[in-house]
């Protein structure tokens, strides 16, 4: 008895989820809420920017440690100024308002964005 108790309070606990999700669905929560860091094709107002060697940019909209991974060869203050990390613990500082050129050879793991 006890485990048949114990099976239909999982049952019905795993049911009152799943119609949350259907009924709550994506309208509850935004991608930009979930994710501080975009890919885009350009730099966006107010966003500390590095840019991949295929083109494409991460925009970053989140003070503090923004983790990425990756090798990128520009960067763009566009705002704020922050430092980009290096794989081998080394690391560039940006300016706010400024751009430059990154190490291209080396890998990315993190950007700390200062405000």
């Amino acid at each position: 008895m006890q485990l048949l108790k114990k099976h239909v309070t999982r049952t019905a606990v795993a049911l009152a989820l799943g119609a949350g999700t259907l009924i709550g669905g994506s309208s509850t929560a935004s991608a930009a809420a979930v994710h501080p860091q975009y890919l885009n094709y350009k730099c966006d107002d107010g966003r500390a920017c590095v840019y991949s060697i295929s083109g494409q940019v991460w925009n970053m909209d989140h003070c503090g440690n923004n983790p990425i991974n990756g090798v990128f060869n520009y960067v763009k203050a566009h705002g704020n100024s922050f430092r980009v990390w290096y794989q081998d613990w080394t690391w560039d500082l940006v300016p706010a308002w400024s751009e430059r050129t990154l190490n291209g050879g080396n890998v990315v793991t993190e950007v700390q964005v200062y405000c």
